[in-house]
């Protein structure tokens, strides 16, 4: 081994904020070499330019991944860095493969995971792997139910040698290397009740124009879902905006004004057009020609008083998820992964974007309009209530979800769905999302069992019938920490094994996203159907738009691979014109019933000539469909429609039909 070239201490990687530390370990293989050596062979291979596809053979380990899935799980610790054709090292990762240093290794691994170095810190006296995850949870707000987070730590800090183990006591002790090392880094304050005081609490009034209030109740139409790059640091966004309206003031040419942020805010061109994209949105800047840029009047107006709250009324104005957001948290504490799934469920966001959601709660907190509730989790502000009261914007309402047993028991709505999103990144918790797909599936009308434990499937579907109809499916659900499943989570044969021993006639697999080629290859290979969160999603909200048979699924897992909720378009399109015919059949009944010809009386023939040429249908309905919904109608269940010699006749509203639906419907569950 090459010798080592010892770090000095102050070119220690600096600490990330708590909130952006990583949660878990990186779960890679260390076979009979140990995670270490395991880590340098795989940096290695990146470092020579090793395809991302090259399948990893790591001597003593069953591990089947390739460097693709290794590097996915080692981008949390900053050591490899993503490209248009793979991977490369970071900084960090090229400054400890060419050192050997460890203890260096160490020091980025602490300052980028969250409780890695603070669990040295409280080994100042032996303790055990159970009081160290209390002291997680009670003094960091960390809600590790298992212990297999603080077990994943504690086995990188004895491979550096920093702690050791006794097994007659189970207790975890500092080595002396632990102690010196433990005093070259940062380690997080616990939290406290009280995380972050509230200092606008006695404030009388709001900093804020009269035209901003009225500005932001104005909503643009076409509001953007990402605020984009923003120049500088956040916390000075006003101060960044104040510089540019200034220099943009009358009309700036466009090399004027790269030379300004050249020798300013040392950032590419590129990067200036995409913030130049970020204030077109705001309607802080117009192009006056192909190389002027000017402020305009809204941008002027700001810069008066420069008022941060009248920012955010702008940012609302311009940009979705806004004031929506500060709303929701008015109502209970949420984290940013929470928030996340929150804006994607509920506020069109294209999919769950924990940057964006980052740069509004750093707004904010600037702002002084939200606080830290615990380390992970965010409340508002006296002076954010107060403003949303100035505001009175009417904001979309998500279904409020109990604070007891959110998880699985919940209205089919926002909240549903948002935590459906969340399990699937749950993997410290993987009942989670076993629970929350069982209940999935129970919405689309399948008889659920939620299994788990070895040698089992984690839910058994059933649908309820006879014959064909009939169908079981044994199905897995793979929760990790990015949502992505590959297919190094999953064991093939074990999902077979589990087809057989419950007798299923169909395996599937349920996850956040299935991005993996190979996965996606494997499971046609063995017959798997891959259903993710959007496609779960899509199916609940369909069914309850358009209830299908349950026996209708079965098309959905006849075909392996990536599910294609498109095979049950058909019967879908079939169920919604048998909607469409009982409306426009009643309402054809009703435009004739004060007729002093036909009296309201119609035969189905009469019907025929009066849809036969209405748009809504293609085809045209046939006269066994129309005889099919005017019995239904005239059924003693219904009763909205009669029938004497000479035809049909309606004998009440639409409305009328719709009540006695809504009261079926509520006896059936």
């Amino acid at each position: 081994m090459k010798d080592i070239k010892i770090i000095d201490k102050k070119q220690y990687p600096n600490p990330l904020p708590w909130e952006n530390k990583s949660f878990s370990m990186p779960n890679i293989p260390r076979g009979e070499m140990g995670i270490l050596e395991c880590l340098r062979y795989i940096l290695t291979l990146v470092k020579n330019g090793e395809s991302p596809a090259h399948r990893l053979n790591i001597k003593g380990s069953t591990s089947k991944i390739d460097l693709n899935e290794a590097c996915v799980r080692l981008r949390p610790m900053g050591l490899v860095l993503k490209t248009q054709t793979g991977y490369t090292l970071s900084k960090e990762a090229s400054i400890w493969l060419e050192s050997g240093d460890d203890l260096y290794l160490a020091a980025l691994l602490c300052a980028r995971m969250k409780f890695l170095g603070e669990i040295l810190y409280y080994l100042d006296v032996p303790r055990t792997a159970a009081q160290l995850q209390e002291i997680a949870q009670n003094d960091y707000a960390l809600t590790w139910k298992t212990k297999s987070d603080i077990n994943s730590r504690l086995v990188w800090l004895r491979q550096f040698e920093l702690v050791e183990f006794e097994d007659f006591s189970l207790l975890y002790r500092r080595t002396e290397k632990g102690g010196r090392f433990v005093k070259d880094i940062y380690i997080e304050e616990a939290v406290k009740a009280d995380v972050s005081f509230d200092e606008t609490e006695s404030e009388e009034g709001l900093e804020v124009s009269e035209w901003a209030l009225e500005y932001c109740k104005k909503v643009s139409e076409n509001r953007k879902p990402s605020i984009g790059y923003i120049v500088g640091n956040l916390k000075q966004f006003d101060v960044t905006l104040l510089d540019f309206v200034q220099l943009l003031d009358g009309g700036c040419e466009i090399d004027r004004i790269t030379q300004y942020v050249t020798a300013n805010y040392d950032i590419s061109v590129s990067s200036l057009r995409t913030f130049f994209t970020t204030l077109t949105h705001m309607n802080f800047i117009q192009r006056k020609t192909n190389t002027v840029y000017y402020a305009t009047s809204l941008a002027k107006r700001w810069s008066e008083n420069r008022y941060i709250l009248d920012l955010i009324c702008i940012l609302h104005n311009h940009f979705g998820f806004v004031f929506e957001l500060l709303d929701i948290l008015s109502r209970r504490n949420l984290t940013y992964k929470e928030l996340a799934a929150i804006a994607k469920v509920s506020y069109g966001f294209s999919h769950e974007n924990v940057d964006e959601i980052r740069k509004r709660i750093l707004l904010f907190k600037t702002a002084k309009l939200v606080r830290n509730a615990t380390i992970d989790s965010f409340t508002i502000t006296a002076r954010a209530r107060r403003l949303l009261d100035a505001v009175h914007i009417d904001m979309p309402q998500i279904t409020e979800m109990p604070a007891e047993n959110r998880t699985v028991q919940t209205e089919t709505g926002a909240d549903f769905f948002a935590e459906l999103r969340l399990a699937a990144k749950d993997s410290s918790n993987y009942e989670h999302l076993e629970k929350m797909v069982k209940e999935a599936f129970e919405k689309l009308g399948f008889e659920a069992q939620w299994l788990g434990g070895a040698g089992k499937t984690d839910v058994l579907l059933r649908a309820p019938g006879v014959g064909s109809n009939a169908f079981s499916v044994a199905v897995d659900a793979k929760s990790t920490n990015t949502g992505n499943v590959t297919d190094g989570n999953v064991d093939f044969d074990t999902l077979t094994e589990h087809r057989k021993k419950h007798n299923a006639d169909f395996s599937a697999i349920v996850g956040g996203t299935f991005q993996n080629d190979r996965l996606i290859n494997r499971a046609i290979e063995h017959g798997v159907v891959l259903v993710d969160i959007n496609t779960l999603e899509t199916l609940i909200r369909n069914q309850t738009e358009i209830p299908l048979k349950v026996a209708s699924y079965k098309k959905l897992f006849q075909t392996a691979g990536l599910a294609d909720i498109s095979c049950l378009n058909e019967e879908r399109n079939v169920f919604k014109r048998y909607g469409d015919l009982v409306r426009e059949i009643m309402n054809c009944l009703i435009f004739e019933k004060n007729d002093p010809v036909t009296r309201g009386i119609l035969q189905e023939r009469d019907i025929y000539m009066a849809l036969r040429g209405n748009t809504v249908f293609d085809p045209a309905p046939g006269i066994d469909e129309i005889t099919n919904i005017l019995e239904f109608l005239a059924s003693p269940l219904i009763g909205c429609v009669e029938k004497n010699k000479d035809g049909y006749y309606a004998a009440g509203t639409l409305q009328d039909a719709a009540r006695k639906f809504r009261f079926f419907a509520g006896a059936c569950e």
